[in-house]
């Protein structure tokens, strides 16, 4: 059986080093705002269908990278869910723009449809425990839900008003984007919260409390316990 002093010397002589890294947030803000303004200018037909393609290359070469970007910094930074949200967006861009390159001038894809529905459902699922702590981040959750989940219907049913609330959606996920990306931005430079975002729980504990309340629990994390 081992012994207490045993462990106490396992713990005497481990080391978990951390790494400082720059907040990956404002940039999966940014970049989904811009992903989702640009599909509702599709939406609203200020941008032809002649120019679709083109609209999926900006969605593959710009979009699909910096939020790619954006989800690699955030498991470094022990953002679970702000990594798997980022992550699922990412390749939610680069499968959209293959299809829609692929299949123009064709207006819609059942199988779209049947991806953006599944990916609606997981939005669901991380905004309701985006609410525990980030409740900015999970509003983004829960209107992207209901935009990928009229996006859904309408790849499948091609009803014009679906596409047009998911337009409509696509604006406010722009507008709080905004909000957030410079929310974020500014905590970062000004080391306090200048703009609320809406913190609490343990998110605001992470933001607000000294060194060791940040590295406290850390042996129960991902990548230093023995298994996840």
């Amino acid at each position: 059986m081992e012994s207490k002093d045993s462990k106490r010397g396992v713990e005497d002589v481990t080391r978990i080093v951390l790494r400082p890294l720059a907040s990956p947030l404002p940039l999966g803000f940014f970049a989904f705002g811009m992903g989702s303004v640009l599909q509702s200018a599709l939406q609203f037909g200020l941008i032809p269908q002649s120019d679709v393609q083109n609209l999926a290359l900006l969605f593959g070469a710009f979009i699909f990278p910096l939020e790619l970007l954006a989800a690699l910094l955030a498991y470094p930074s022990r953002e679970t869910v702000g990594a798997t949200i980022l992550s699922i967006i990412a390749f939610s861009w680069l499968g959209t723009a293959i299809v829609t390159y692929v299949s123009a001038p064709d207006a819609t894809s059942p199988t779209l449809g049947y991806l953006y529905l599944a990916i609606s459902l997981i939005l669901l699922l991380l905004g309701g425990v985006g609410v525990l702590g980030k409740p900015l981040l999970a509003s983004v959750m829960f209107l992207a839900f209901f935009r990928y989940g009229l996006n859904g219907l309408y790849e499948l049913l091609a009803l014009g008003w679906m596409q047009s609330a998911s337009g409509v959606i696509g604006c406010a996920i722009f507008a709080v984007s905004l909000y957030g990306g410079l929310a974020l931005s500014l905590e970062d430079t000004m080391h306090r919260t200048v703009l609320p975002f809406g913190r609490r729980g343990e998110a605001r504990q992470a933001f607000e409390g000294d060194l060791g309340e940040q590295v406290g629990p850390i042996e129960q994390e991902a990548g230093v316990r023995k298994q996840l």
